[in-house]
């Protein structure tokens, strides 16, 4: 079904699927829909039957994150029947140098597929082609509200986004920070805690490094075993905004692996000695993740940095997933023994020659 628009003066109820970009927007779309008026509710998170009920909906060649969406639109409207829209956003573009994977432009026409649905309440979001707040007063109009109210909703969630981004940088756990905004608590930054003995850059999408399911817990596992975990979510802006050059000509335009691209050249430049390794975490089928993940792994390779790329799926065991964190984080603690004994400061590596805009990329 399409979407419709709202009866004025209705309270309204949307459904919002957590899934894909839900582990990256929800704060400011939990903000942006409640001042317009309308009553959030959320999918429950994943667990077996979700991921069933997706992969059932899905065809084969799909990535598990897509399987899951499909499962949580399908609980969210079976579990919430009184549901007047759910909310599917269309995001193309958030750069004008750069696009979003085609499964988040395409969710809200393949997610028309699954049956006894409530209408879609859609939002495009195309900045090659609209300002964002214009796109704004054009979902409002949907929802029965005015521009002035829809400009006014708009600024309030930028600013609870950009408090949420703030909290997560300043240390509070991404994870933890999703849930406090979905229960209305405060985004308190705990304080710091004691040195860690390693400490890790996970690099990955949101909706595979914050669904605990999916990850089978990922982040609790690196923790039991003594690592602290850095992922894109915490790097300050200033690590984004240069954009990277491949052989000193190519560029990359996913928004998603570019974001990846900067955070991996930061460590290999500027914050080097601030990490001990790095771990990828990639879905089955993702092709540009699968290309990425090669030349980041040839970068890391050149400074020393050890770097371990995992591919998850539906049929992904804990235990074989379990031996290899703990075989990486074993031979990272072995290693830095041996360095500390011979006494070899980090700074001594080799510099990296794959970033740098005047420089050749090896690994290409």
């Amino acid at each position: 079904m399409t979407s419709t628009e709202a009866q004025p003066g209705k309270v309204l109820k949307i459904g919002i699927p957590r899934a894909l970009p839900f582990y990256k927007f929800f704060p400011f779309w939990k903000t942006l829909l409640e001042e317009l008026g309308a009553e959030i509710v959320i999918s429950n998170p994943t667990n077996k039957p979700t991921v069933e009920e997706g992969c059932a909906m899905g065809f084969g060649e799909l990535c598990l994150p897509m399987k899951v969406y499909y499962g949580h639109f399908m609980k969210l409207i079976r579990e919430n029947p009184d549901l007047d829209f759910v909310f599917v956003p269309r995001y193309v573009s958030t750069r004008i140098d750069g696009y979003y994977c085609p499964k988040f432009m395409s969710l809200p026409d393949v997610v028309k597929i699954i049956p006894n649905a409530p209408p879609i309440l859609e939002w495009e979001v195309n900045v090659k082609e609209k300002p964002e707040i214009v796109t704004v007063t054009e979902l409002g109009a949907k929802l029965g509200k005015s521009s002035q109210e829809s400009i006014k909703a708009y600024e309030k969630a930028t600013k609870a986004f950009k408090e949420f981004r703030a909290a997560v940088r300043a240390g509070l756990y991404f994870g933890d920070a999703l849930k406090r905004v979905e229960k209305g608590n405060p985004l308190t930054v705990p304080k710091q805690k004691e040195v860690p003995q390693l400490r890790l850059l996970l690099l990955g999408h949101g909706y595979n490094l914050f669904d605990t399911f999916v990850n089978l817990d990922f982040h609790k596992k690196l923790k039991n075993q003594g690592a602290e975990v850095i992922t894109l979510e915490n790097l300050p802006e200033s690590v984004f905004v240069k954009p990277v050059v491949i052989n000193g000509s190519l560029r990359n335009y996913w928004t998603h692996e570019e974001e990846i691209l900067c955070a991996a050249r930061h460590f290999l430049h500027e914050a080097r000695g601030e990490i001990d390794g790095v771990i990828f975490l990639i879905s089955f089928a993702c092709g540009p993740d699968s290309l990425i993940s090669e030349l980041i792994m040839r970068d890391m390779k050149v400074v020393n940095i050890p770097f371990l790329a995992l591919i998850i799926d539906e049929h992904s065991g804990e235990a074989g997933l379990l031996t290899r964190i703990e075989s990486f984080v074993d031979m990272i603690k072995r290693k830095k023994r041996a360095l500390a004994a011979q006494q070899i400061p980090d700074e001594t590596r080799p510099m990296a020659r794959i970033y740098p805009q005047d420089a050749e990329l090896e690994s290409f």
